[in-house]
């Protein structure tokens, strides 16, 4: 956003657009320090998403990847580089922030739910204060999207008398329900029992088959192999490396991914 320090980095060729293709997000040599002890967080990192693709971007803890999506709605400010979302530059701007904030839903490992409201009341607090829509339409809306993501019968229901897969669904939907045209995902299974995450990742999978963008921070290997167009590997702040799921885990081609592969698989 702004400049604090300044650092020589070399663009990364692998940011720019491909095939082509619509960019919905374009990092360009993103830095970011934390000023409390000047630790270099993001070391110019560079990716382009492009409209209809799912990213999933993995990395050991600490690697910075659950700050860089983060940056993509102002949930965490950069100090140097550029980010673009759907042509709208991310800067100081808050009418930008607010435009991009409109245009982009985020999942949390946390559920964030607000436990004295109804599922329902939870999935249409958003549209009928921030978008305006009429008390009736929101709710309309927010059924569909519950039944899309497989819990209509939960919609009377309070969080607290829902499973974890099922809030994070509701979280889900909360989020669709800003009829968004991006989705990120930070970790969204972290928090979950074995046994809820399925329902959660089968969730995605639907979004990404209707043809969302999405950007998904998580370590779950058979997501990314299945959904996944491209899989990112991030450490110590940088990008380490981008390809296609068949090649970044049947032929990767940095130490660090193989290293990081060899735990995890």
């Amino acid at each position: 956003m702004n400049g604090q320090p300044t650092v020589d980095a070399t663009h990364d060729d692998n940011a720019a657009p491909s095939n082509g293709q619509e960019p919905m997000i374009v990092a360009q040599d993103v830095h970011k320090w934390y000023t409390s002890n000047q630790f270099h967080v993001l070391r110019g990192v560079s990716l382009t998403i492009n409209k209809g693709e799912v990213v999933v971007i993995m990395g050991p803890s600490g690697s910075g990847k659950s700050t860089f999506i983060r940056t993509f709605n102002a949930l965490e400010p950069y100090q140097q580089g550029s980010i673009m979302v759907d042509g709208i530059e991310l800067s100081h701007d808050l009418k930008n922030i607010d435009a991009i904030r409109s245009e982009v839903g985020m999942v949390f490992q946390q559920f964030n739910l607000f436990p004295h409201l109804t599922v329902l009341q939870n999935v249409t607090l958003a549209p009928i204060w921030v978008r305006r829509r009429k008390k009736t339409d929101a709710e309309a809306l927010a059924m569909q999207l519950l039944e899309k993501v497989g819990i209509l019968e939960q919609a009377r229901k309070y969080p607290g008398q829902l499973s974890g897969g099922q809030q994070q669904r509701v979280a889900i939907a909360r989020a669709l329900a800003m009829q968004p045209k991006i989705m990120l995902f930070d970790e969204p299974t972290s928090a979950l029992d074995p046994e809820m995450v399925r329902e959660v990742l089968d969730t995605m999978r639907s979004l990404a088959n209707d043809g969302m963008t999405m950007a998904c921070v998580t370590h779950e290997v058979g997501f990314a192999r299945e959904v996944a167009d491209r899989v990112v590997l991030m450490a110590d702040g940088e990008l380490v490396e981008e390809a296609t799921p068949n090649e970044f885990f049947n032929n990767p081609q940095h130490d660090r991914t193989k290293q990081f592969l060899s735990q995890i698989l």
